[in-house]
């Protein structure tokens, strides 16, 4: 027996070990976009007062001060959505406002206080 038939019969080919990189790297691509994923902030309510809960509400039913001053703070949006937004204890912290901009169609979104006050603006 030559050493080159020894080589061959002792172990796995050099063909079979090249065929588990494309897997490997699979793995560990897919644990890396996983790790992305729930490292990075999501979407959602991140800008949301710490302790609070939202509770939808028809814009109708907001305060005449607070829609005056949403609608003063982001001008030409037309506003049709709000939410409560509501301490642990349930009580009214602020209104969250959000509407269409009719000329560029971005949607934008104003957090006002019970007072009228702009708390934040997006």
């Amino acid at each position: 027996m030559t050493i080159d038939q020894l080589s061959h019969d002792e172990g796995p080919s050099r063909s079979a070990v090249h065929r588990g990189a494309p897997l490997l790297r699979t793995i560990l691509r897919s644990a890396a976009l996983a790790a992305a994923v729930l490292w990075f902030p999501g979407c959602g309510d991140r800008d949301q007062p710490p302790e609070m809960t939202k509770q939808a509400v028809k814009f109708d039913e907001v305060p005449a001060p607070v829609r005056d001053a949403a609608k003063k703070a982001i001008p030409g949006v037309n506003l049709n959505e709000a939410w409560k937004n509501l301490d642990r204890e349930g009580k009214l912290h602020s209104y969250e406002i959000r509407g269409k901009n009719a000329a560029s169609g971005k949607i934008r979104e104003v957090r006002v206080s019970l007072t009228g006050e702009i708390l934040e603006m997006e």
